[in-house]
């Protein structure tokens, strides 16, 4: 069975700094990250995996681009996350439940608990995409602003636990190692992560949270910058590899490449509740990049795990 304690055992500590860069163009998309899978000849643990991460982070994705867009931050590409999150989400959740052989998942759910879970998934998300396509429809709504607000918590609470229930199947000496799985689940934290700083500290400087949102965006924050420690230089007591592979190396270097700009501008959101519009969008720009690198990242690792390099 998957350990679970080890992975949250990933928890904040310091809050550091890090050198620059911005939204990268052409990143790969979910759904073409996916469909480059589909040669593979197995059921899938590992690409079921991905796709409960992928499900953890749009649950952060989403509130994050509708507290930008709600706010008037880089709308074009805030509507453009807020599409994508909605849209990605059913296709992965499907996917998990029924199979999807484009995927490289083969044949739908077997085991009755995971199902069940996924289906509640599905339910408890229904009226979130309902929010979100109110606020795409008109930004300035307020009640369903509101609803994805006060919503991202729980649902992040829920695939989490989803995801934990996938690792803990799929994880074994015969579909998945351990340590590939658990690989896996800190590149998906990453990438959610990248998400949650950026929702926390929206509603932060936006002034629709109370200081206790700082407390989890400083949390959110030393967490990630520890996960990035941990996947560039491995973590042994946790059983966490360094990087196997040149390309996952590159990727992580340049993920940790900017994180003094992520810093500076946490920093002033904590301190003064507040951050300029210029800041405000190159904040939620460089985060939405760490998203996109980040699912890269749990790709190339969902392809080592079968080793065809």
């Amino acid at each position: 069975m998957f350990n679970k304690t080890a992975l949250r055992t990933i928890v904040a500590t310091a809050f550091l700094a890090a050198p620059g860069a911005v939204l990268a163009e052409g990143a790969t998309s979910l759904l073409a990250r996916f469909q480059q899978i589909g040669f593979v000849e197995d059921t899938g643990a590992a690409i079921r995996i991905e796709a409960g991460d992928a499900l953890r982070t749009i649950s952060q994705e989403v509130p994050a681009a509708v507290c930008h867009l709600h706010n008037g931050v880089a709308p074009e590409m805030s509507a453009k996350l807020l599409r994508e999150g909605l849209d990605n989400f059913d296709v992965m959740a499907d996917a998990l439940l029924n199979g999807n052989p484009d995927f490289g998942i083969i044949g739908g759910e077997q085991r009755a608990k995971t199902r069940r879970l996924i289906e509640e998934v599905k339910v408890s998300w229904a009226p979130l995409k309902e929010a979100g396509e109110q606020v795409l429809a008109n930004p300035a709504d307020e009640s369903a602003v509101e609803v994805l607000y006060s919503t991202a918590s729980d649902m992040l609470d829920q695939t989490y636990y989803l995801l934990s229930e996938l690792e803990g199947e799929y994880a074994n000496p015969v579909e998945l190692l351990y340590s590939d799985a658990l690989l896996l689940e800190v590149a998906g934290r990453q990438s959610m992560l990248s998400q949650r700083i950026s929702f926390l500290g929206c509603l932060v400087w936006s002034g629709a949270a109370d200081e206790t949102y700082i407390d989890l965006l400083n949390t959110a924050a030393g967490q990630f910058k520890f996960g990035m420690a941990a996947m560039q230089n491995g973590a042994p007591e946790l059983g966490i590899q360094p990087p196997p592979t040149p390309e996952i190396a590159a990727k992580l270097e340049y993920m940790s490449s900017d994180f003094d700009v992520i810093s500076g501008h946490l920093v002033t959101i904590m301190e003064t509740g507040a951050l300029a519009p210029d800041n405000a969008e190159t904040l939620y720009e460089i985060l939405a990049d760490k998203m996109y690198t980040m699912n890269d990242v749990a790709h190339l690792y969902a392809i080592y795990s079968k080793r065809v390099y």
